[in-house]
């Protein structure tokens, strides 16, 4: 196979990522939100067995990857999961699976139901072309899991707590489960500071006596960031976005990173090269 000329290109747009050794390829596999269920698990197990080297490599980015697998099995093995329901990740200059953590389906910290988000935006977006890659990350809570800081487009869910006086009792509870110490209990009533407040609900979930509540749940929407050899904290965009508005900077953003973006630019050098403030009104109109 040696003196055949191989389509990188084409093996790439299909899921696989030339390895060190000559002509093996590790077959990166779609996941979205880190969610599988235990049928297609198996399946994997399976194929790692039959065409890889019997194991497999879970991505940073929540991905599946058998490595080893050979040229000549690289069409039978996507065939075979294909049949199972289960696709070629996406690699090259595309959109990116998303990832998520769990949310509020799961985690007691979570404020947004991130898998349900994450698959809306991975059927609309996933495998689309891209001057560069574009990666997509979506996380329940401020706690950040899932570093949408370091993403291209990362979701962050949050709450803006609202005070109701009449029911404080002066506990201090809320204050003791603040970690950023943005609510004080004076005179036996809780007041919180906005400009340190980081919307997370910690004090919300600590009070027992309904003093207070969520005024609005929504998102908060990073931009531009990205980790690697050359990497940069993603730029706050809006904070307490609706899901209509999280789909309309994000439809936004990929006509003006198509638009605007050279052959090979990250989304954040982009941004850097023409301004915030020109993309900030363009897709904030």
């Amino acid at each position: 196979m040696s003196g055949k000329k191989i389509d990188v290109s084409l093996l790439k747009s299909k899921g696989f990522l030339p390895q060190r050794q000559e002509n093996m390829f590790s077959m990166r596999l779609k996941v979205v939100s880190g969610n599988l269920d235990a049928k297609k698990l198996r399946a994997i197990a399976d194929a790692a067995e039959k065409y890889g080297s019997g194991y497999i490599h879970i991505t940073s980015r929540q991905q599946i990857e058998i490595p080893f697998v050979k040229l000549e099995d690289t069409e039978a093995a996507r065939n075979e999961l294909e049949k199972q329901g289960i696709s070629a990740g996406s690699a090259g200059k595309r959109v990116r699976a998303v990832v998520a953590c769990q949310g509020n389906r799961v985690c007691r910290n979570g404020l947004i139901d991130c898998e349900n988000l994450a698959c809306k935006i991975d059927e609309k977006y996933f495998g689309e072309a891209v001057p560069r890659k574009l990666k997509i990350a979506v996380t329940g809570c401020p706690s950040a899991c899932v570093r949408p800081q370091e993403n291209d487009f990362g979701i962050m869910g949050n709450v803006k707590p609202e005070i109701l006086g009449e029911n404080c009792v002066g506990c201090k509870l809320c204050e003791k489960a603040c970690k950023v110490g943005a609510i004080k209990v004076l005179e036996d009533k809780a007041f919180i500071n906005t400009k340190k407040c980081i919307l997370c609900g910690a004090c919300i979930a600590a009070c027992r006596k309904d003093a207070l509540r969520a005024g609005k749940i929504g998102c908060t929407i990073f931009v531009g960031g990205k980790a690697g050899l050359q990497p940069m904290q993603g730029i706050k965009l809006l904070e307490l976005a609706d899901e209509e508005q999280v789909f309309s900077v994000l439809e936004k953003t990929f006509e003006y990173y198509r638009r605007e973006g050279l052959d090979g630019e990250r989304l954040g050098d982009l941004l850097e090269r023409m301004g915030m403030e020109k993309y900030r009104k363009e897709v904030l109109s």
